[in-house]
This record gives structure tokens, C-alpha cells and sequence, in this order.
């Protein structure tokens, strides 16, 4: 029962978040409310390590997993708060559950696996027409909309690419999912803070009860809760299960973002989330009947941690 709770808390974390960054937005530009949300993060993941008297970081032996960790969040993070300018947050959780595809291309390049097959090319041909259909709507899109579409595909080119590069890493190193987390965010906040002084440039900051809830939010449950339940549930239910969740998380994230946002839908954007969902189940080749299964662990004395 705690598996299952712990999936649904990871569906509406994902689901929850796009919205969250785009109310952020209220009074904070994209960099400043990424980089306080990163720097309260690790703040606070920081103290927890202090408290319980967990491993603290290992620069020399792991400075290259936290590294390739921190693409995820720098640059790939500021991206998608910059895409939340231009687009509806359930347009930016929708084109964000493209990763798989991006994974799909990345794969042979960084781990040397071809795990290209002719359901895969059919999953992308839908999922690329969905696109289309979505780009071409000039109801959904407003203004500058294109420009938000393609923060959000370079967003997950480097979503994809960080996380097959940290799964080759891992291999070897098999480090705890929150020293990585921590990691990652020591080596992203730099970037994150020189950017927001010299490249966006650093105004009188302004925060409003809505920014304010939205940065608690993002920081100590978005950031730390969600990690480490994302990563549970990767350890406990099979990877077909866990992979699921980006075909529910649009769903609920446009229509969070038409009730609380006011977030208008046209009928292209309907149609090609529908594309986009379509191909993303057959690229995971939905069966409800056996994809929530617990992933089969070996009976051997020492269980691991899981892998990211």
C-alpha cells in the first residue's frame, strides 16, 4: 500500500509542478526563483545530512556523476522556468513527456546501445505528429509560443542526455540517490547564480505570497520529497511502471492549469496532446495487466540502493 501511495505522491508532484513554476512567476524572474529554489533545496537537504548523520559529499570519487547529474538542473532547469514565460504550464508538462523519445535517440551515442526498433520509430512518428499538430495551432500559441516549444525540445535533449549519462556512470559507482541529488545541486548552483548576476541581472527582489508558496513548494517538496520518492518507487515497482507516469501527469497538469490558471485549450493542442500521449503508450507498450508488478529483486543477503 505505501508503494502504491508513494506512485500517486510522485504523479502529482510531476503534475503539480509546471503550474507551480508558473505561478512563481508572479513576482520572480525564471533565474531568481530557479536559483532560490535550488539554494533553499540544498540548504535544507544539507541540514538533514547533519541531523541523521548521512554520507556527506564526495567531490574526488564522484564529482563526475554529480556533474552529469547537474545538467538536469542547469542549464536544463532554467529552460524550462524560461519556457513557463512563453507557454500554458500544461503545454510545458505535456512537451516534457517527450523525454523518452529524446532517450531513445541519445541511447547509442552515450551508452552504446541501439534500443531503436520499429514500435519504438512508430511511437516517434505519432508522438512527432502530435508535435505538429500542436506548432502548427496558431490558437495555442500566442506571441512568442514557438519560442517556449523549443526551450522545452532542448530541455529534454538535455534531461535525456544527463540521465543516460549518469546511468553509465552509476553502473560503476552506485551512488545513494540523495548524496546525488545533493551533488548535483552543488555543482548547478554556480551556474545558476552567475547567470541570474551577469546574463539576467539581479533586480530588487519581490516576493509575493504566491511566489512564496510557490518557492516552499518547489524547494522542500518538489526538489527533496520528490526525489527520494521518485527514486523508491524506481527501487519497489518495475521500470514500465514508473515510466508510465508521463503518460498521466499532462493530463492532470492541463487541466490543473485550465481551472486554476485559466489556461486556455484549443482543439489542435487537444489533438496533438492525444498524439503525443498515444505514441508515448506505444512506446511503453501499455498492458495494465502487467505493468504494475514489483520489480523482482534477488534474494541475496545485501539488497541495493537502487540506480538513477
Amino acid at each position: 500500500m505505501f508503494v502504491k501511495l508513494t506512485y500517486l505522491l510522485v504523479i502529482f508532484i510531476w503534475a503539480t509542478t509546471p503550474l507551480s513554476i508558473k505561478l512563481g512567476g508572479d513576482t520572480l524572474s525564471p533565474m531568481a526563483a530557479l536559483s532560490l529554489r535550488i539554494a533553499l533545496a540544498f540548504m535544507v537537504g544539507s541540514a538533514v545530512c547533519t541531523l541523521f548523520g548521512l554520507a556527506g559529499l564526495s567531490v574526488r570519487r564522484n564529482g563526475k556523476l554529480y556533474f552529469a547529474a547537474s545538467i538536469s538542473l542547469f542549464p536544463n532547469m532554467a529552460l524550462v522556468y524560461m519556457a513557463t514565460q512563453h507557454i500554458s504550464s500544461g503545454l510545458v508538462s505535456l512537451l516534457f513527456g517527450l523525454s523518452p523519445f529524446f532517450t531513445l535517440l541519445l541511447a547509442k551515442p552515450i551508452l552504446g546501445e541501439n534500443l531503436i526498433r520499429p514500435r519504438k520509430l512508430l511511437a516517434l512518428s505519432i508522438a512527432a505528429l502530435g508535435l505538429g499538430c500542436i506548432v502548427f495551432d496558431k490558437a495555442a500559441l500566442s506571441g512568442d509560443g514557438l519560442t517556449g516549444i523549443g526551450l522545452m525540445l532542448v530541455s529534454n535533449i538535455l534531461f535525456s542526455g544527463s540521465a543516460l549519462w549518469v546511468k553509465k556512470l552509476n553502473a560503476e559507482l552506485s551512488v545513494p540517490p540523495f548524496e546525488q541529488a545533493l551533488g548535483a545541486m552543488a555543482f548547478a548552483l554556480p551556474g545558476m547564480l552567475l547567470s541570474w548576476v551577469f546574463v539576467v541581472g539581479v533586480e530588487p527582489i519581490v516576493i509575493s505570497p504566491v511566489s512564496l508558496a510557490s518557492l516552499l513548494y518547489l524547494a522542500l517538496f518538489a526538489s527533496l520529497v520528490g526525489f527520494a520518492a521518485y527514486y523508491f518507487i524506481l527501487r519497489e515497482m518495475s521500470v514500465e511502471a514508473v515510466s508510465l507516469i508521463p503518460l498521466i501527469t499532462p493530463v492532470l497538469a492541463m487541466s490543473l492549469g485550465v481551472l486554476v490558471n485559466n489556461e486556455a485549450v484549443s482543439v489542435g493542442t487537444v489533438v496533438g496532446a492525444g498524439l503525443i500521449l498515444l505514441g508515448l503508450a506505444v512506446h511503453a507498450e501499455f498492458d495494465p495487466r502487467r505493468r504494475f508488478r514489483r520489480k523482482p529483486v534477488a534474494l541475496t543477503p545485501e539488497r541495493g540502493q537502487g540506480t538513477a
